[in-house]
């Protein structure tokens, strides 16, 4: 089934049915999204709350020789 045929089978449905196959569809891309992104994303958070660890202790250091 092509896209054309989908779109016109959408096209046939009634309202109600419309908005359970666009709550579907937004399902599908949040999954996606959660699936490709967010291993990324927690990731880079992580790294950055090293960095922000390391200069926190740089910083005392740095206080207490004072």
């Amino acid at each position: 089934m092509g896209i054309e045929e989908i779109k016109s089978a959408i096209k046939g449905l009634s309202a109600e049915d419309r908005r359970k196959v666009a709550v579907y569809i937004l399902e599908l891309e949040r999954d996606h999204v959660k699936d490709t992104i967010g291993p990324q994303i927690a990731e880079d958070l992580e790294a950055f709350s090293r960095i922000v660890q390391e200069s926190v202790e740089k910083i005392k250091k740095a206080v207490n020789k004072r």
